[in-house]
């Protein structure tokens, strides 16, 4: 579905000679994992998705069960990748793996360096938060920039894609699932027709899936939810330039202009400008990506 070009780019750097690092990363459900599962999946390859803590520990118990030999290494990062030279390697949720212990971004580029760089190793890590991803794994500050050999920032699915989930659909009403799911496409297969009949039960489900959704993005994502929440809010109800949202949220324009940044690098938020307009504050237009309608009090049309 749509991620035909995507696949082929990533099959085509499983079958190089040589070692490859590929960073995959893009916001949750956009479907990474399973871009590369399929990917990998005629070949022998260890995946691991990294939790919050004894990451080492429940990766090699992971990699032994593809690969025995890995069991007789020594039990730490270096010599359990030595271990899986020349194999296909995948490490899902990276950051967790940051997060329980920031040298481990040392310790990878210490291996690769001294140990897989001239190997057939094939090593993807994936990542949800973009954020962290952007900053420790790409940056020109993170001890892995320079070796990685590819990078894919996975986007969502294009509008024309909901015809094959909706085939028989009129296409305003594929508006109106495109405008809530954004092209994601786990949002995508939830959806039920007739669109607007689905999404008021939704809304008044108390197990609804979608109703602690922003919440759950923004917490993986940062750390002040309330204050970004609010920011959101602002835009959802119209107030779609700095100074209308820093009236709204009664911020300061220093202090706003940062939560905006880690907004949009996330993501969450797209800056227009309308036509004929300079790039200045007062021509500048800020868009939610999705979900206006679980932030703002819901209506049906």
């Amino acid at each position: 579905m749509d991620r035909r070009e995507e696949l082929n780019s990533l099959k085509e750097r499983l079958g190089s000679k040589g070692f490859e690092l590929i960073v995959i990363y893009g916001r949750r459900r956009v479907g990474k994992t399973r871009l590369v599962l399929e990917a990998v999946k005629d070949s022998p390859h260890v995946y691991y998705l990294a939790v919050e803590g004894e990451n080492l520990r429940h990766f090699r118990k992971s990699a032994e069960r593809v690969f025995p030999e890995v069991k007789y290494s020594r039990e730490n990062w270096e010599e359990t990748l030595h271990a899986l030279k020349d194999k296909v390697v995948v490490i899902d949720e990276f950051p967790n793996l940051i997060k329980e212990n920031p040298g481990v971004l040392s310790v990878f580029q210490r291996v690769i360096d001294l140990d897989l760089s001239n190997s057939r190793t094939k090593l993807i890590i994936l990542g949800s938060s973009v954020s962290m991803m952007t900053e420790k794994v790409l940056s020109y500050k993170s001890p892995l920039y320079g070796r990685r050999t590819g990078s894919m920032k996975l986007k969502p699915m294009g509008f024309f894609t909901l015809r094959e989930f909706f085939p028989d659909t009129r296409w305003e009403e594929l508006v109106e699932v495109y405008g809530l799911t954004d092209g994601i496409p786990f949002y995508i297969t939830q959806i039920k027709l007739p669109f607007w009949e689905w999404l008021e039960k939704e809304l008044l489900s108390p197990v609804s899936f979608f109703r602690d959704e922003v919440d759950f993005l923004l917490r993986y994502e940062f750390m002040e939810v309330g204050t970004y929440k609010r920011i959101l809010e602002a835009i959802a109800n119209g107030r779609t330039t700095p100074k209308e949202i820093r009236d709204f949220t009664g911020m300061r324009h220093s202090d706003l202009t940062p939560y905006l940044r880690n907004l949009m690098g996330a993501g969450f938020v797209v800056r227009g400008v309308p036509i004929g307009e300079r790039k200045l504050e007062k021509g500048t237009l800020l868009h939610l990506r999705q979900f206006s309608c679980f932030l703002v009090p819901f209506h049906l049309p």
